[in-house]
């Protein structure tokens, strides 16, 4: 479950350009070793091929750190550790992605497969959970920079504290595979937990590393998490109804939000039908045929749009709380809309 923008606009493009280059700093610095490790973790973040040769087959699109740099540049003094928080950021988001396209058996992209397809599911824990420790050490070298020993350590407690809630809303997705009884209300706290805490954390993080108050801090971590929610439903939508080969998420039993709102609030006959699919053993591709023969029957694609239009609504709320300038609204607003 990983937020997929649409393409943030080019008015990020300096931060992206700016997370590049920290990114490679700080994989560098801990590649001196020269053990392959560190190529693994090149691979994942586009750089390399599988054979350590640097022409990438795509180009990498980053999300969360620009989102962070953004946060920080918006109510703070431009500093040489904002590049940190923004790397941290993104260095766990690669860490997650390895770790659940290994439990999702996602063989990814013929041009570009995943570290545990390439690797094997015993090196790419390693790989995950060095880029998990790197994201950690790009906290920490903030101290170095200039940032207080007090503002560094909420940094990362902010960090860890992320962490915690997306692997929390990791372990409630792989309990709900086999479960048909799950509602709305339960879609949004695994959401949130997860493509939420990703996107809320990371403007946090900014607002925290440019010396938000905690007011402030709340506020963009809040408006993530809405936009986090929104973001995954689009992209559940379109898992279902979109074209070309369907997401790793349907076949190994996610519960998406169209299905949820039947399981919830469908009839038995409807019901019995999901539950027939998701009681297999083991889902085909038939199935995500016979999934959207039956939500087409409901209102589920409606409702679905309905709840986006709802978050997104709440996302414009929470944007108008936030002690930013007018001349930055018009960018954030940019920012939902592609988000949401």
């Amino acid at each position: 479950m990983m937020v997929t923008p649409n393409g943030l606009p080019q008015s990020l493009d300096p931060y992206a350009a700016e997370v590049e280059s920290a990114l490679r700093v700080h994989i560098n610095q801990a590649s001196a070793s020269g053990l392959p490790l560190y190529r693994m973790m090149q691979y994942q973040l586009g750089w390399v091929d599988r054979d350590g040769l640097g022409a990438p087959p795509t180009s990498s699109n980053r999300t969360y750190g620009p989102l962070c740099l953004l946060a920080a540049n918006s109510i703070g003094t431009v500093m040489p550790y904002f590049g940190n928080a923004a790397t941290a950021i993104e260095l766990f988001h690669e860490s997650v992605l390895v770790h659940e396209q290994m439990q999702n058996a996602d063989s990814g992209r013929d041009d570009h497969p995943p570290v545990w397809w390439v690797w094997g599911p015993a090196q790419a824990i390693n790989v995950g959970d060095g880029l998990h420790a790197l994201a950690r050490l790009a906290v920490l070298k903030c101290l170095g920079l200039g940032l207080a020993a007090d503002d560094t350590i909420s940094l990362m407690a902010l960090l860890d504290d992320l962490a915690l809630g997306y692997y929390e809303g990791q372990y409630i997705e792989l309990t709900y595979q086999e479960r048909i009884d799950i509602t709305t209300d339960q879609y949004s706290t695994m959401v949130r937990s997860k493509a939420g805490k990703l996107l809320g954390g990371a403007l946090a993080l900014g607002a925290r590393v440019a010396g938000g108050d905690e007011t402030t801090v709340s506020g963009f971590q809040e408006l993530g998490l809405v936009l986090g929610e929104s973001a995954q439903i689009r992209d559940d939508i379109e898992a279902i109804w979109g074209e070309g080969k369907p997401q790793g998420r349907v076949l190994n039993k996610s519960k998406l939000f169209p299905v949820v709102q039947v399981l919830e609030h469908g009839t038995i006959a409807e019901k019995r039908a999901l539950g027939g699919v998701y009681f297999k053993r083991v889902m085909e591709l038939a199935d995500i045929v016979e999934i959207r023969r039956v939500l087409d029957q409901t209102d589920a694609r409606a409702r679905s749009e309905e709840r986006r239009s709802s978050l997104l609504l709440q996302g414009q709320q929470e944007l108008a709380k936030l002690p930013l300038p007018p001349t930055q609204i018009d960018q954030w607003q940019q920012i939902i809309s592609v988000l949401s």
